[in-house]
């Protein structure tokens, strides 16, 4: 439990973060372009944070004296990037458009 409430509050958090980022950068910018740069903050972290987090699993593939174990490793990863990518919309969207309304005043 503690572990999907620490996830809602990282995303609420992040999502907040990039809402002012880009309502304080782009003041110009649409409503709709800032909740979906906003929106869009938290899955492409993921993404990045996955991608370097294989990367360093596939550079310590050689000291690793058996075979076939940084599969599981990697597969594991591939479940937590679903799961931050799905969260991250789920509660990303919602907290973009209530952000980006609440600093546009």
């Amino acid at each position: 439990m503690i572990y999907i409430v620490g996830s809602v509050v990282t995303i609420v958090a992040i999502t907040f973060a990039a809402a002012w980022f880009g309502t304080s950068r782009w003041p110009h910018r649409t409503q709709r372009w800032q909740v979906t740069f906003s929106a869009l903050s938290v899955p492409l972290l993921s993404v990045v944070l996955f991608a370097a987090a294989v990367l360093a699993t596939l550079a310590d593939a050689p000291a690793v004296p058996e075979r076939g174990t940084m599969g599981m490793v990697i597969f594991s990863m591939v479940f937590f990037l679903l799961y931050a990518v799905v969260a991250g919309f789920v509660v990303g969207i919602p907290t973009a458009m209530i952000a980006v309304r609440t600093l546009r005043r």
